[in-house]
């Protein structure tokens, strides 16, 4: 697998050849994507011609950034001009946008090559990927467990070494989830913080942009690309956009680690327990100060939750729901039903208390920088499992897979997930931190200095 990190300054000088790069990563997607199905639609023309136009500015002088000449893949929500976007669904399979999502139109404009659009759970509605219109995405590590979702595709794709970034969504945990179960590093960033104009939406309230690449490094370089105000998108906040990446060198013992043990530590498989304990011991050998800390509340989120995400979505598709229920999947028409039987009532009271559980996060990261807790209850589930007995509690798999993200979109906090191998083997987990709002330089500047120290996936 090759990093962003790595490639840039080789690309930059011209020891590696972006339009050989993007050759390399096609012939990669032809071999592997059959297998992993991490792409809906392969950008082959397009993508070799942009690493034609990458290859020429750099001959003439003109290096535009770390993303010049990177070989990237877009969630199949996003719009990319004149290439269909599908979400996943028969419903839009003929949807072909005419512009560029501003987060497309910055990575072209930084010279990224878009090498494709990523598969994903119908609508970005799930968490497993089994897309029944084009196919289930597979978790490389072992294909007969799932990627995770919604943006399986994305992080199947980073993970398989079919890209070398690449963009989701995150609404409950659709990014952060399945870079978890598949071993690569990804972001949920500040609410507000990504332009979401051309996304097609799940969740108004609840959905961001996400990236997905192998480390923190890599996530740095898109954030400091794509991020930043744009007037498409009114939730985006007129914030500076830091450089992250000059902003990942801080030390790391300044940092203080607080963990919030009711709810987030209270129902754990085993290989995530153990694994989640000795990244604290690996902190603290680091020197970072780490502290139980408590959020208060913290287990009536998914009441609040639930009326936002599934009512909101159920108002996005409910015209077409009601035109053409056929045409969604099963899983997907169930959820838009539980969306559509919840009140006005229960959806403003939700909003209501939202606003009580950001000021007691807020409260929980006063004496504290970062927040870390497991990414999911689980690792990655063979296909077709979707109820589990953990420590003699039943749980279901959107539960066990989301139960410990989903916080982090109700009150829009930046969380990045970072993968940990398991003590003993097996497949991968993911160690999550949160920061501060607009604080996405604290979370990526703790995780670079672990995998720098202890190496991906340590």
């Amino acid at each position: 697998m090759q990093s962003i990190r790595e490639l840039a300054p080789r690309i930059r000088s011209g020891a590696v050849s972006p339009v050989a790069l993007t050759e390399e990563y096609l012939q990669r997607i032809e071999k592997l994507n059959p297998t992993i199905g991490a792409y809906i639609t392969v950008l082959r023309e397009s993508s070799l011609e942009d690493a034609e136009e990458s290859e020429r500015l750099i001959r003439e002088g003109r290096y535009l950034g770390p993303l010049h000449g990177i070989p990237m893949a877009i969630k199949d929500v996003i719009a990319i001009k004149g290439v269909r976007c599908t979400a996943g669904s028969s419903v839009l399979e003929n949807y072909v946008p005419d512009f560029d999502a501003p987060a497309v139109r910055r990575i072209r404009a930084a010279g990224g090559i878009i090498l494709g659009t990523a598969n994903l759970h119908e609508f970005a509605s799930g968490v497993t990927s089994a897309n029944p219109y084009f196919g289930a995405v597979r978790n490389p590590h072992d294909t007969g467990r799932i990627a995770g979702g919604s943006s399986g595709g994305s992080a199947a794709a980073v993970a398989a070494d079919m890209a070398i970034a690449s963009l989701g969504t995150d609404t409950s945990g659709s990014v952060r989830a399945p870079a978890a179960l598949c071993g690569v590093t990804g972001l949920k960033p500040t609410y507000g913080r990504i332009s979401r104009e051309g996304v097609i939406p799940l969740s108004e309230s609840l959905d961001h942009v996400g990236i997905i690449t192998m480390d923190s490094w890599g996530t740095a370089a898109v954030l400091e690309t794509i991020a930043g105000h744009d007037q498409g998108d009114e939730t985006t906040l007129d914030v500076p956009v830091p450089r992250y990446t000059e902003e990942l060198e801080g030390v790391p013992s300044e940092i203080r680690v607080g963990v919030p043990r009711k709810y987030f530590l209270e129902v754990l498989a085993d290989d995530v327990e153990d694994a989640f304990h000795r990244f604290l011991e690996r902190l603290a050998g680091m020197g970072v100060s780490v502290v139980d800390i408590e959020v208060e509340g913290i287990e009536r989120i998914r009441e609040i939750w639930a009326p936002i995400r599934l009512g909101e979505a159920a108002a996005f598709h409910h015209k077409w729901f009601a035109a053409t229920p056929s045409r969604y999947g099963d899983d997907l028409r169930k959820m838009m039903e539980r969306g559509m039987a919840f009140s006005a009532v229960q959806y403003i009271e939700a909003q209501s208390y939202r606003s009580v559980m950001r000021k007691n996060f807020a409260d929980a990261l006063r004496g504290v920088d970062v927040l870390a807790t497991p990414t999911t209850q689980i690792s990655a589930p063979r296909s077709g499992e979707e109820d589990f007995t953990i420590e003699g509690r039943h749980v279901d798999i959107y539960s066990a897979l989301t139960k410990l993200t989903l916080p982090f979109n109700v009150v829009g906090l930046p969380a990045l997930t970072v993968p940990v191998e398991p003590i003993g083997g097996g497949m991968p987990v993911g160690v999550q931190l949160a920061g501060r709002p607009f604080e996405e330089s604290t979370i990526l500047r703790l995780a670079h200095h672990y995998q720098l120290k202890f190496g991906l996936g340590a």
